[in-house]
């Protein structure tokens, strides 16, 4: 079994007591196997460790004590050691299946975007949604005795027939009897639903969000987010006419009435763009019940709002400390807000009054105008067009473009290179 490859030692760690180093493969940990960053974590809470690693042509075994709590101060090259599940699955809406081809000439994209993965542990490190449909019963019992919760699960419809439709996979496994049998286990699990008019909205939906409910507190909660199709999606959905979007809002806003008065949370939460493209007012923060599902597009926009002062002072005053100053003194001498389509609107209601700002909503080129959020915006699209406009002294970007590694957007740039080649200093607000 392959080892995990060291990419770096934290200075004055365990690690660096062991004697590792970037490049090492660590092999085992007290004489368990490692398969990722999770193993290590499992196997290395003794006080005495045996670490087993390949050092240059060489394994080398070496034994250390381990501190209370402390950890190996070791980061890798990749999570998981033994590489990535992918997914089996050919739903129509994936947003792999709807990246531009490669050709033959290299992707100006993340070569990640075009991984098309389906990996558990992914969903219990990074809040991945994954699908369970390749679960073997190894993985079950890993499960549950390292105790991956919470995860993260696609189910996009409880009935196992339409399951299988829109996954557009024949052997798909009863998402329910899988979420069951997690729940059994005491393993919480936060589910997803991408509606695709016509597919799995109305009656199909309100089985769906019934049959999760069911299973609460072990099921969390439950995402509902619009189909999302790029300028390269080739299968038969659709997106939302305004007419459909209003039916699920509503549907939807009715579960959350009656799920709050019996379980006590509104359990179902709709993502940002239902709000935004409806032109309804954003939610609260109570609304949502204290959890996270901003990677899911779930409270973005209500984050962003209530650090809306942050981030006007940040705009305004990028060399002083925000409790220098007092909200009503936040005037900006120049700027420009760089947003989507989507957002620009609520955008240009914040900036009312600041009369030295200007928004401008970046079309998406890339991947087509059908695609309006911030976060699927690349450099190349904000570049082109913000390039040669009379542009404020600072430009404000969304940091939802910056999700990738580094600090980078989707086609590879990161904020001070854009800001060099629109002539600008740059600040991304969060």
């Amino acid at each position: 079994m392959p080892g995990g490859v060291i990419a770096a030692v934290a200075p004055g760690s365990l690690g660096e007591r062991a004697g590792l180093q970037p490049g090492d493969e660590l092999l085992a940990i007290n004489g368990h196997e490692l398969r990722d960053v999770i193993d290590l974590q499992f196997y290395s809470a003794e006080e005495r460790l045996e670490i087993r690693a390949w050092q240059d042509v060489q394994e080398i075994t070496v034994e250390v004590e381990r501190g209370y709590d402390e950890p190996l101060g070791l980061e890798f090259t990749h999570p998981t050691f033994d590489g990535i599940r992918r997914c089996g699955n050919r739903c129509e809406f994936c947003f792999v299946s709807q990246m531009p081809p490669t050709g033959p000439q290299p992707s100006s994209l993340r070569s990640s975007l075009y991984v098309k993965d389906d990996d558990y542990r992914y969903s219990f490190l990074f809040g991945n949604y994954v699908t369970l449909t390749n679960l073997e019963e190894a993985d079950w019992a890993r499960i549950g005795e390292q105790h991956l919760s919470p995860l993260y699960v696609s189910v996009h419809a409880t009935a196992p027939d339409l399951h299988r439709r829109v996954l557009r996979n024949a052997g798909a496994p009863d998402v329910m009897a899988q979420l069951r049998r997690l729940a059994d286990q005491g393993i919480e699990v936060h589910t997803q639903i991408v509606v695709i008019p016509g597919l799995n909205d109305g009656a199909h939906l309100e089985r769906s969000i019934g049959d999760l409910a069911e299973l609460h507190p072990a099921v969390r909660s439950v995402s509902v987010v619009p189909v999302g199709l790029t300028k390269y999606h080739h299968g038969g959905c659709r997106v939302h006419t305004d007419v459909e979007m209003e039916a699920v809002y509503e549907q939807v806003a009715g579960w959350q009435e009656s799920l709050s008065e019996r379980l006590g949370v509104h359990f179902a939460y709709l993502s940002d763009e239902w709000y935004l493209r409806l032109g309804e007012r954003v939610p609260e923060f109570q609304h949502y019940d204290d959890l996270d599902l901003i990677e899911n597009g779930v409270g973005l926009t209500r984050r962003f709002l209530d650090n809306w002062d942050s981030f006007r002072f940040q705009v305004a005053h990028p060399n002083l400390k925000p409790e220098t100053l007092k909200p009503e003194t936040l005037q900006p001498e120049t700027a420009t807000f760089v947003t989507g389509t989507l957002f620009a609107p609520l955008l240009h209601q914040l900036t009312a009054d600041l009369p030295n700002v200007e928004v401008v909503p970046v079309v998406n080129h890339f991947f087509g105008e059908t695609v309006t959020v911030a976060g699927l915006l690349t450099g190349r699209d904000v570049v082109a067009q913000l390039k040669g406009q009379e542009l404020g002294k600072v430009v404000a970007l969304p940091p939802a473009m910056f999700g990738g590694p580094e600090g980078q957007s989707l086609d590879e740039m990161r904020p001070e290179e854009m800001g060099e080649a629109m002539g600008r200093r740059v600040v991304t607000l969060g």
